[in-house]
């Protein structure tokens, strides 16, 4: 669980920045950043969860500076330098100072390497924007939104999101905290910390019903374990090949056990033959048929469960004009097209 309050590559990434920039000021060589500093580096207001630091002796939370979330109307500006910084280029120091902080990630189930910060919206809620990277050639935030909206539609419980438009070619996503709920905080874990794995290889959705079947809210369990399915089925649908791991499904617990989180960093995938988690046992070949067999698992029967695939499937199927209406390029349209062909 303390990994999941830690920063993933790009926080880390940023962290290591901020140190060179400190020893740079006060005339010294920057420190070796170990697991600890990542841990107790991240902003305390913005950290994932409900975990909180402190030294023993003191009542001040670990790391407790300012600027933690800007508020919306500042995100331009973030994600400007937080382009600049994933290009390695970036001339205006005294700017670079002023937002590091501000741009190390909230922990490391939610988002991976890409540039992200945590800001507030405009009714006080906490949300992260995930922008636009130097390495991208199609705009993936316009893409993340598509399938979250069509996640949404096939009742897959995801949280709020919208897609804004700033200086740059290409959208930020933006995506809210499911880890909070007005100033309290939601104890989260990712299903890697569940499983107690260090990897995902070899590991399948089955595992996960499983957390929810021996560790879930009793009175929930029915209805997670539907929930994982329509993901799963989903999931294959619509490619998402890469960002299927353990990181990437959560649980958030209340007085009775674990609930599945909301989901999210789902995309699709033309880089990845395969899924990363195993459909079945051993298999992790995408086949909607495959996680149509895996029915009981999830207490679903048969009929049921070719009825959630096809409902499923007739929605998925409307991507290409979804896409259009979105007005994503048909050259991005063409390119993308094989992951939503594989099942």
């Amino acid at each position: 669980m303390l990994l999941d309050s830690s920063p993933d590559r790009w926080g880390q990434t940023l962290m290591k920045r901020r140190e060179v920039q400190e020893a740079k000021d006060e005339k010294r060589k920057p420190r070796t950043l170990y697991a600890w500093d990542y841990l107790i580096g991240v902003q305390d207001q913005t950290r994932q969860g409900a975990l909180r630091f402190k030294y023993e002796g003191t009542d001040v939370f670990l790391d407790d500076h300012q600027l933690p979330a800007p508020p919306i109307c500042q995100l331009r500006e973030l994600e400007d330098i937080a382009f600049k910084l994933s290009n390695k280029r970036i001339d205006d120091l005294d700017k670079l100072k002023r937002w590091l902080s501000v741009l190390v990630a909230p922990g490391s189930s939610l988002g991976g390497a890409r540039p992200k910060a945590n800001f507030t919206d405009n009714d006080g809620s906490l949300w992260i924007a995930k922008f636009p990277s130097k390495d991208d050639d199609i705009d993936i935030a316009a893409w993340e939104m598509l399938v979250h909206d069509m996640a949404d539609e096939a009742h897959i419980d995801v949280p709020s999101a919208k897609l804004l438009k700033f200086d740059n070619c290409y959208h930020t996503f933006c995506v809210k905290r499911f880890d909070r709920q007005g100033d309290r905080r939601v104890l989260y874990a990712s299903a890697m910390t569940i499983l107690g794995a260090t990897e995902s290889e070899g590991w399948s959705y089955l595992d996960l019903a499983q957390i929810i079947q021996n560790q879930g809210d009793p009175f929930f369990i029915k209805d997670d374990l539907a929930q994982l399915f329509y993901r799963v089925i989903f999931n294959v649908a619509i490619g998402n090949r890469d960002d299927d791991h353990l990181r990437n499904h959560g649980f958030v617990l209340n007085e009775k056990g674990w609930r599945l989180s909301k989901a999210f960093d789902v995309n699709p995938n033309i880089d990845k033959v395969n899924h990363v988690l195993n459909l079945n046992e051993s298999d992790n070949t995408p086949s909607i048929q495959t996680v149509i067999e895996t029915a009981s698992y999830y207490d679903i029967n048969d009929s049921r469960a070719d009825e959630i695939a096809n409902k499923i499937i007739s929605i998925v199927d409307q991507w290409h004009i979804k896409a259009r209406k979105m007005d994503i390029a048909m050259a991005d349209i063409h390119i993308m097209e094989p992951a939503f062909l594989a099942h």
